[in-house]
């Protein structure tokens, strides 16, 4: 399993990358390097065992700025953003407990997506965006770690999002400050999974190899877009797979159950979908419409037996029942950049049946039998290759993952 988590991620890194490679063609003067401190307080404050809750993150990355040269309608609507690839240590190893736990620090690499909002001389506003994996050297261990119930495995997804604001000191340096959400998450890869979110601000410097030319970015330009209007049909296959709530519960109910006490087996499950699109684009960073989804679960039978221990087995025999089939309505927005895309589904099911009612899965923290859903993630079109395209995606509930899938697929 360490082996599959590793090659996901990476294969994660690679296509975000090469992806965002197209923010232009390569030129040394377009480079910047920039230098971040950044401080977070972990969100989750009820953590029982946990008596400090702040930390620092320091950065390094390499940026490729867009510019009016470049002549990209692309770089233009978003206002010429700056694309960074970066290196971050946060020192999660500084959290103090009230007990023996104990956290390592996380390395990460990572993509950034830094759009301007607001320019002016000296002055520049915006908002950006994180992606990358996360290497995770101190796992959970009930013997000797069972408080570091947050990070379970190797490898793990980073996620940022935040605003900005920084000044131009003479025509090649920057210092600004940001505000950030941070999230880090195996994607139910492994449990105990309950991840670290943090809020937080930093301070940044930047250094660029050209001068900044503020009046090349304020002129208007009227670049024609070049795409097809219209509406298009995707047709999607996705697998991945995930550990599941339920058997975790179970697995504890029993180790702590001096009576039955006995050894339930926990490992990652494979999940699939089929997923038909139907979005109409109309503008060249926007396609809005809908997406009929029928998801497989593999784990059935394990859910059952993991209810009858965790709920009993009235409440098993009482449930609507355990079909590994789902079926998914969404409402779908994808944003583009060249081939690269966002893509964002909110979802419910008009058929479900997966055991106990949500309301008392909830409880013990099992989101993943609600009546909705959540997919956010990036795909990457090849036109040459009769648009078909390679993805990956986060599915939630409630915004708690339920596991980490990638796709294949051709737009009609």
């Amino acid at each position: 399993m360490k082996k599959t988590t590793k090659l996901i991620f990476t294969f994660a890194i690679f296509f975000l990358f090469t992806a965002t490679a197209q923010a232009q063609k390569f030129k040394s003067s377009d480079m910047m390097f920039t230098a971040h401190g950044w401080y977070g307080i972990d969100m989750e404050r009820t953590r029982p065992n946990l008596k400090s809750y702040g930390y620092m993150t320091y950065e390094a990355s390499v940026g490729l700025q867009t510019n009016p040269n470049d002549g990209s309608v692309f770089s233009q609507l978003f206002g010429y953003p700056v694309f960074n690839f970066g290196f971050s240590l946060a020192r999660t190893e500084h959290f103090k407990f009230h007990d023996q736990t104990t956290l390592p620090d996380l390395y990460s690499l990572y993509g950034s997506f830094e759009r301007t909002l607001l320019r002016r001389k000296l002055l520049s506003l915006g908002y950006l965006l994180d992606f990358g994996a996360t290497y995770n050297p101190g796992r959970y261990d009930p013997g000797n770690n069972p408080g570091n119930n947050w990070l379970s495995s190797p490898v793990m997804a980073y996620f940022g999002a935040g605003v900005f604001a920084k000044i131009h000191i003479g025509k090649r340096w920057e210092i600004g400050i940001d505000a950030m959400f941070r999230h880090y998450s195996n994607g139910r890869l492994a449990l105990p999974n309950e991840a670290l979110n943090a809020l937080g601000g930093g301070l940044f410097a930047r250094y660029r190899l050209s001068d900044y030319d503020y009046k090349a970015y304020s002129k208007t330009q009227r670049l024609k877009a070049d795409y097809k209007r219209g509406m298009q049909y995707m047709i999607v296959l996705g697998a991945g797979a995930h550990t599941c709530m339920a058997e975790w519960n179970a697995k504890v109910e029993r180790e702590n159950d001096p009576v039955k006490k006995s050894e339930v087996k926990l490992k990652a499950h494979p999940k699939f979908s089929v997923s038909v699109d139907a979005l109409y684009r109309y503008a060249l960073r926007y396609a809005s419409g809908v997406s009929l989804d029928v998801f497989y679960s593999s784990n059935m039978k394990e859910l059952e037996a993991s209810d009858r221990i965790v709920y009993g087995d009235a409440a098993v025999e009482n449930s609507p029942g355990y079909d590994p089939i789902s079926v998914g309505l969404a409402l779908v927005q994808e944003v583009y950049w060249h081939n690269f895309a966002i893509h964002v589904a909110v979802g419910a099911y008009p058929y479900r049946r997966k055991g106990v009612n949500g309301a008392e899965a909830k409880a013990l923290g099992d989101r993943e039998r609600g009546w909705h859903y959540e997919k956010a993630g990036i795909r990457y079109y090849f036109p040459k290759l009769g648009d078909t395209f390679l993805g990956f995606a986060i599915k939630s509930h409630s915004i708690k993952a339920e596991y980490l899938e990638f796709s294949a697929g051709i737009r009609l």
